[in-house]
């Protein structure tokens, strides 16, 4: 029974393929070479939700519009997509506005919205380019000197570039974006990504893999985290029930899109959903079916569904309650939105783990269950988390008893589930870390005080900072302004009180007088330390040239005092006494990286698998400080003297002397130029507004500077990325593989894949530039990057260094930024 049901199906899948040939009356096509220009003047398609098509191609079915391919934009906003849309029944092609608006089901250029005057142009060579008005390219399909014939538009929706001698040399079935068409087989391993929001195009969250090992779904987190799976068997069986238009729902019934003229298409919406949505008259969009929901849980399982720390319950969301010590450790960030999730009120410092503990909730799990222990006990659960600084929470499962249990360990935590009892509710148990308060109560005798003496206090207060204010005046009037210059002012730092503050005492003993010198640059010196509990610990100190330092230390006090990652150097206090400003960081026994990759005695012991490690590190770290921190961070000085590693060799960023922080809604920065030169991203050069992606610049060239195993400036004039430019070219950027490393040669291939994924880093277009997240996809492989062709970015702007670089580089001494670093 079982085969006849799969012949049955196949002989149906021969059937629809044939029916759709019958039905789709034209297909559209246009030759090389053509050159669309997205034009006011231009025919426009416009729909009553103020959508407007500027269109390229169209696809009739029975003389009714079916599909189309052009330029979109939507009624709120002037960027342009390059899309294929599925028209409604009803529409006309009119210009009228009141036909019924279009489904989007391809994407070419989703991240990267054009204007007015963009291009796309089908190239004598056969390749299709969508470029900007300033002729940058946006998107490409990479198929130069394959010599397509023609591009055109099939009756499923499907864009195909071909010729009469390959057949099908690109297509759009083969590139999908989010969503998934009647006829589109995929060719293993393929994924879906979901949009930020209905409006929001590019890249969301979720991602949905399929290959070998099933149908998985994915939240981007740090590492991604899987929350719902098909596996092979079913996968199979929805990939060849959808190739031909139906789908078994659980009422039982069989639905088949060509039947009734109806659209039937599935999506992975920005929410983690992967829907599937049906045009019944071909015009009214019915959601069918959410193929990844679960019946017992429903929406709960989708990681955002409740934001962060949110424990979601039969579709409703709160926020933990209170602990058993009737203390809160949550709040949520919109009363009004239960959704949005919740806030810690005192969140967690790696600079006093002595106050962690966990808040326990019973019958409360997560949507990812990946054990790192097993056969454990629930002690030795939470041990393992209070160990690790950056564990958020450890979740345990026992089936008999609660000395043998799986235990899952957290560093990233989204939304959380109450399950009920039909899911065995007592063997599920969430503990989240959290930071007892150090004074949590205050004695009534306090209270009453405080109550009674607050009018004298006031008085007291006021007259103490009047006085205070007529003695500095006076100080100032008779000596001058040097001597307030002498003092570092510590009301300005406003660093958490979590960060230590050492005396100058104390530094000169830890260091010994700053007996062990580690380096030396032109803001004073970095020694090796041992605190009183036997810590080791780097100490910078700075100069005496207060004027000139003071900026900087305040900078990096604010900076790495308020945030903490494992690929971040850990700040563990300062001390701030007169003139002496002195940092206290994390001791880092291998260095930095510019001694280990441009030593050839030191190159052979960084295998390929280490430069990876590092690579990744160095992404992961500025991934946090672009888009995790409460207040975004751009380091500006992204160079191997700034990456400290470990005894296990983890990359860790230091130096955040120059470093700015920025609001999340603030999309540029106004800043003078700074930085290092040969690391410095063109815009600052120029003089242009200034965005996080400055710092991936800088990455780009430290990749292939760990890569090639050589710096990118060796001399005046001769620059590592003049000669990549050169090689890529000819197409031989394995020669630039660092040849003193055996094993790098062993691996030569992959290392490859990372030097075009560094290039593509060093692109002048900010558009096509990636963002640290996406970079960290690439590296990871969850995300491909997008082919280049031409390489006429790769051109070291040779304008000499910014102003504000030139006055801080004391050409007698190493480069400042060595001092940043703990060695």
């Amino acid at each position: 029974m079982a085969c006849l049901k799969w012949m049955v199906q196949y002989f149906f899948l021969i059937f629809c393929s044939t029916l759709n040939s019958v039905i789709s009356q034209r297909f559209p096509s246009t030759r090389p070479p053509g050159i669309w220009k997205n034009n006011p003047s231009n025919r426009s398609w416009n729909f009553n939700d103020g959508t407007q098509v500027r269109p390229i191609l169209a696809q009739y079915s029975y003389g009714r519009p079916n599909f189309g391919f052009g330029f979109f934009k939507n009624g709120s906003t002037n960027a342009f997509y390059l899309v294929v849309i599925k028209f409604r029944a009803g529409a006309t092609l009119a210009t009228s506005e009141y036909d019924p608006p279009p489904i989007l089901v391809w994407f070419a250029n989703r991240n990267d919205p054009v204007g007015e005057n963009a291009t796309l142009e089908l190239t004598a060579s056969g390749n299709m380019v969508l470029k900007e008005s300033d002729g940058s390219r946006v998107w490409s399909t990479n198929t130069i000197s394959k010599y397509s014939t023609s591009i055109s538009l099939n009756g499923k929706g499907d864009l195909r570039l071909e010729n009469s001698v390959q057949g099908f040399l690109w297509h759009s079935f083969a590139n999908p974006t989010d969503a998934w068409l009647v006829g589109q087989h995929f060719r293993l391993p393929k994924q879906l990504s979901s949009g930020v929001s209905s409006t929001n195009f590019s890249i969301g969250m979720f991602h949905l893999a399929i290959g070998d090992g099933g149908l998985q779904a994915f939240f981007a987190s740090d590492p991604p985290q899987m929350y719902r799976a098909m596996f092979p068997f079913q996968r199979d069986y929805l990939l060849y029930n959808f190739s031909c238009g139906f789908l078994n729902y659980t009422d039982g019934h069989v639905y088949y899109g060509s039947e009734r003229g109806d659209f039937q298409y599935i999506r992975l919406e920005s929410n983690g959903h992967l829907n599937v949505y049906l045009l019944v008259d071909g015009y009214k969009e019915t959601l069918m079916a959410n193929l990844l929901e679960d019946k017992q849980l429903g929406d709960c399982i989708f990681p955002t569904v409740c934001g962060r720390y949110g424990i979601c319950s039969d579709g409703r969301c709160t926020c933990p309650g209170p602990s058993r010590e009737n203390v809160s450790y949550f709040r949520p960030l919109d009363a009004t939105h239960p959704s949005s999730g919740c806030a810690e009120i005192n969140p967690p410092s790696c600079l006093d783990t002595k106050l962690h503990t966990f808040q326990e909730l019973g019958n409360v799990t997560y949507f990812s269950f990946e054990p790192q222990l097993y056969h454990t006990d629930i002690d030795r659960c939470k041990k393992e988390c209070l160990s690790d600084c950056h564990c958020k929470a450890a979740f345990f499962k026992y089936e008999v008893n609660m000395s043998d249990g799986n235990c899952s360990l957290l560093t990233e935590l989204f939304s959380l589930m109450a399950v009920g009892k039909s899911a065995s509710t007592d063997n599920n148990f969430a503990f989240i870390k959290v930071q007892s308060p150090s004074d949590r109560k205050k004695s009534f005798l306090v209270l009453t005080l405080a109550s009674s003496l607050s009018s004298l206090l006031i008085f007291t207060v006021l007259f103490i900072g009047s006085y205070y204010r007529y003695a500095k005046w006076r100080n100032k009037f008779f000596f001058g302004r040097q001597r307030e210059e002498n003092f570092t002012d510590e009301s300005s730092l406003d660093v958490s009180t979590v960060l230590k503050k050492y005396s100058f005492e104390d530094m000169i003993s830890a260091t010994k007088n700053f007996n062990l010198m580690l380096g030396k640059g032109g803001f004073g010196t970095v020694s090796q330390g041992t605190l009183e509990n036997g810590e080791k610990v780097a100490v910078k100190q700075l100069g005496s040239n207060v004027r000139q330092g003071k900026k900087e230390f305040v900078a990096e006090v604010k900076t790495v005092g308020s945030i903490h990652h494992f690929n971040l150097v850990r700040l563990m206090g300062y001390c701030a006494e007169r003139f002496n400003r002195l940092l206290v960081y994390e001791y880092m026994c291998n260095g930095s990286l510019d001694k280990w990759i441009f030593d050839q005695s030191k190159a052979q012991a960084l295998t390929w698998e280490i430069r990876q490690k590092i690579i990744v590190g160095i992404a992961k770290g500025l991934e946090y400080l672009h888009h995790y921190c409460n207040k975004n961070i751009i380091h500006f000085d992204i160079k191997p003297q700034n990456i400290l590693l470990d005894k296990d060799f983890n990359a860790k960023i230091s130096d955040f002397g120059l470093a700015r922080l920025f609001d999340k809604n603030q999309s540029h920065v106004s800043s003078l130029p700074r930085g290092t030169p040969g690391y410095i991203a063109p815009e600052l050069i120029r003089g242009h507004d200034i965005t996080a992606k400055i710092d991936v610049y800088s990455l780009g060239v430290v990749i292939l500077e760990i890569i090639c195993g050589r710096r990118n400036s060796d001399s005046p004039g001769d620059y590592l990325i003049d000669i990549v430019k050169m090689k890529v070219e000819q197409d031989r950027l394995a020669d630039l593989v660092d040849d003193c490393n055996n094993d790098l040669q062993v691996h030569k291939e992959e290392a490859v894949k990372v030097m075009q994924i560094a290039i593509s880093c060093l692109q002048t277009n900010l558009y096509r530039r990636p963002t640290a997240l996406k970079v960290v996809k690439f590296l990871e492989g969850s995300m491909d990057i997008q082919p280049i062709s031409d390489y006429s970015f790769l051109t070291i702007i040779h304008g000499g260094a910014p102003v504000a670089i030139v006055d801080r580089i004391d050409s007698s001494l190493p480069m400042a930024s060595i001092l940043s670093g703990p060695r």
